[in-house]
This record gives C-alpha cells, structure tokens and sequence, in this order.
C-alpha cells in the first residue's frame, strides 16, 4: 500500500456562493409582527374615525343647539329685565327725580352679558365647525392613503418575506444531514487518501 498526498483546499469561487444560514426563525417573527401591524393599525384607524365622526356631531348639532337655545333664552331674559326696568322706573319716579333703580339695572348688565356670551359661543361653534370639518377631510385622505399602504406594499412585503423563509427552508433541505458529510482535516492541515495498489512484482 502506499500514501499519497493531495491539496483538500476548498474551491474559493464554490464557497463564496454558498450562504451561510444558521437560522430562519426571524422572518417568520418579522412576517408575523408585519401582520399584527396590519391588524392593529386597521383597529386603530376604525377607532379614530368613530371618534371623529361623535366629535363631528357633537359640534355640528349638540353645541349648535345648545348655544341657539342659549342665546334664545338670553334675549327673553333681556326683554324681560328691560320690561322691568322700565316698570321700577315708572313706580318709583318721584317728580322730575329719575329713580336709582339700581337692582334692575345690574339686571339688564347681567342679561345683556349672558346675550353676548351665546353670541360669542355660535360664533365659535362656526368656526371650529370649519376646522373640524377640515381636519376630518384630511384625516380621510391620510387613512385612503394609508389603507392602501396596508393592504398593497405591506402584503407585497409579507408575501415576500414567506417567499423567503420557504426558499431559505428548500435550500437548507437539500443540504446533507452532518452525520453523512465526509470528515475534513482541520483548516491549513494536510489530508491523505489511502490507495491500494496490487502486488508488486
């Protein structure tokens, strides 16, 4: 029998192709935080607009008719402070000498105050139905955008990722198990293949 030694180097250009995979666990955890996401932004946006829309109503009829009403009822009660300044007056004169009448009067301060007050609110009521009403707009054309967003890039993404977990799965598949791969000599060390040749005359 006789020895012969032979270079065992590996093959740069077939090492540099091959990938090192050690484990595939993460894009299966990233495909299915992608999908919560999904999920939840979905819930989120529902919520925000449900949320909107009671604030949209709350403005558009609950305080609109709350500070008609006020407003209402301020011009009623300064009618009627009025009629009761006059009445003090007429009650009370004495000659030529003009009654104090000084209850009434605050009275009338008082109701015309409360009058300019309701007025303030339905002009405020005015205005922040615009801008509520804007906002709401707004809000609508961010969530199209952003719906689309879900339902397009993100599930091209998702399907992407599966796409490269089942690849990634294949190619380690048709890898040899450990135990059948031929032992190799340590990096740098010499291997040696035993020939056996027949008898020598």
């Amino acid at each position: 029998m006789s020895v012969r030694q032979f270079d065992c180097r590996p093959n740069e250009t077939i090492m540099a192709r091959r990938a090192k995979v050690t484990s595939i666990d993460a894009l299966p955890l990233l495909t299915a935080a992608l999908q919560k996401f999904r999920g939840e932004s979905a819930v989120a946006m529902d919520d925000l607009e449900i949320e909107l829309r009671r604030i949209t109503e709350w403005i558009h009829h609950d305080r609109k008719q709350y500070w008609a009403k006020q407003r209402e009822r301020a011009y009623e009660n300064l009618s009627q402070a009025r009629l009761q300044l006059q009445q003090a007056r007429m009650s009370r004169r004495l000659g030529d000498q003009e009654p104090a009448c000084i209850d009434e009067k605050r009275a009338v301060a008082k109701a015309k105050r409360r009058l300019e007050i309701a007025q303030q609110k339905i002009d405020e009521v005015r205005r922040w139905t615009v801008k509520i009403d804007r906002a709401l707009d707004e809000f609508q054309r961010s969530r199209t955008q952003f719906a689309s967003w879900l339902e397009g890039d993100l599930q091209r993404a998702v399907a992407a990722l599966n796409k490269m977990s089942e690849s990634l799965v294949s190619y380690i598949s048709l890898e040899a198990p450990e135990a059948d791969r031929p032992a190799t000599a340590a990096p740098g060390e010499p291997q040696y293949e035993t020939e056996t040749k027949g008898p020598e005359p």
